[in-house]
């Protein structure tokens, strides 16, 4: 009884595990112009996951910022720094420029910067 229990529930967190990645499969598909840029506004910033938030509370204080930047400044590594970096750019909330061979993030503040 025990088993059929626990066969159960695995299939349940499979089925859920499986709209998940249908899910995320999605929205990695969604692709943003690169002129839609969302204010990051207080409000925003509260909707915003906690790792994310953090990455882009960094770059306020840092102003521009590259991933290893970003990393030293969270006390992260500088790969998940760079992935919330572009996760953040994709969705339209940071902009990046290349400087030489680096990338560097930002944070679009007004209409005029386009």
């Amino acid at each position: 009884m025990k088993i059929d229990s626990l066969i159960k529930s695995n299939e349940e967190i499979l089925g859920v595990q499986r709209e998940i990645l249908r899910i995320l499969s999605k929205s990695n598909e969604t692709t943003y112009p690169k002129e839609a840029i969302v204010a990051l506004d207080t409000m925003t910033l509260l909707k915003l996951p906690n790792s994310l938030r953090e990455t882009a509370l960094a770059l306020y204080k840092l102003g521009e910022a590259t991933a290893e930047d970003l990393a030293t400044e969270t006390g992260r590594k500088r790969g998940i720094e760079s992935a919330y970096a572009n996760q953040l750019t994709r969705t339209g909330y940071l902009k990046k420029k290349r400087v030489g061979r680096k990338v560097v993030f930002y944070i679009k503040k007004s209409h005029a910067e386009r």
